[in-house]
């Protein structure tokens, strides 16, 4: 009886005497898949020609229109320690006379937030109450922004959003910039490579205007998150609640207690400790005894970088534990 051979023994058969050809053929065929599945990859989240003129065309339009907002209030940098608050909507209303009186030496105001989840920019409810609050007592004023910014666009979006807000107002400390939720929601598949280009952007912005920019972070995220060499034109906030901090990094503003208390605020906040001032050009700044606890001291003094006119050198756009934090949205 006459072997009978299928299909599948032949191929067999085949692949045995010619084996280098058979791996060959199946190589390329591998490979011309892989390139088939990353091209298709590429062009289906690569913004068309006209997707990329839309988007240049909304950042030339934030741009334009805050051409002229400049802040004209001069002020000079005086080295010495100074102690303040950071407050938002959690603190409800404010008694600023008082919180003048206790020897509050600066207050850093939430300006308002980029959602985590929908991406909306709201406004912080007692945004304005503050800015007006503190400046009519004569509190030295900073702000920040809590950003959950993907991308250069809605960096600029959130940038010009608290320009607009506080161009009206006195603002003699920085403007800072606060990302915490790494990886987090909407922020899950963006790199910290795009970041920090973003803080920069969002911080450089503020500098072309007129403003002083500070980075935000807690000792974690300053450690594994931020590249701080690309700061250096800029203030650090640090965020360690500790009676003493172990980082080692330079920071400029110390984030010490989320339980602080302050006459004139109800309820717990944060208090901070910095190793600078602001006064304005001519004017004196009034020393005053503090009545609220003295606080840790900055026991590291920060050399002052100087202030280039232009934004530093930004490298091409990359592709693209929360742990020691305060209540901060």
């Amino acid at each position: 009886m006459d072997e009978q051979y299928t299909l599948l023994d032949k191929f067999k058969a085949f692949s045995l005497r010619h084996r280098t050809i058979v791996v060959l053929i199946f190589t390329a065929l591998i490979l011309i898949a892989l390139g088939i599945g990353i091209s298709y990859s590429f062009f289906k989240h690569k913004p068309i020609g006209n997707e990329f003129d839309e988007i240049q065309l909304l950042i030339n339009k934030i741009e334009k229109h805050d051409a002229n907002i400049i802040n004209t209030l001069e002020v000079e940098e005086v080295s010495r320690t100074t102690r303040g608050i950071d407050v938002s909507g959690w603190q409800g209303v404010i008694n600023w006379e008082k919180v003048k009186e206790s020897g509050v030496e600066f207050a850093m105001i939430r300006v308002g937030t980029r959602k985590l989840i929908s991406g909306e920019i709201v406004e912080d409810s007692y945004f304005e109450q503050n800015i007006k609050g503190a400046n009519a007592a004569d509190v030295p004023v900073g702000v920040y922004f809590y950003s959950t910014a993907r991308n250069e666009l809605e960096v600029l979006e959130e940038a010009t959003f608290v320009l607009n807000k506080i161009k009206d107002y006195k603002i003699t400390y920085p403007v800072a910039y606060d990302l915490e939720a790494f990886g987090e929601h909407r922020l899950e598949k963006v790199s910290d490579e795009r970041i920090n280009y973003n803080a920069l952007i969002f911080l450089n912005y503020f500098k072309s205007h007129g403003y002083y920019g500070m980075l935000y972070g807690n000792k974690t995220a300053l450690t594994k998150h931020w590249d701080l060499n690309r700061f250096e034109n800029h203030k650090i906030w640090l965020a360690h609640y500790a009676d003493e901090t172990d980082y080692s990094s330079r920071y400029d503003m110390w984030q010490y207690t989320d339980a602080g208390e302050i006459n004139g605020i109800y309820g717990y906040l944060d208090l901070n400790v910095a190793n600078f001032a602001y006064q304005e050009v001519n004017k004196t700044i009034e020393e005053k005894t503090p009545e609220i606890e003295p606080g840790p001291e900055i026991n590291h003094p920060v050399e002052e970088q100087p202030v280039e006119e232009n934004f530093e050198e930004l490298e091409s756009p990359p592709d693209e534990d929360k742990s020691n934090y305060g209540n901060r949205f």
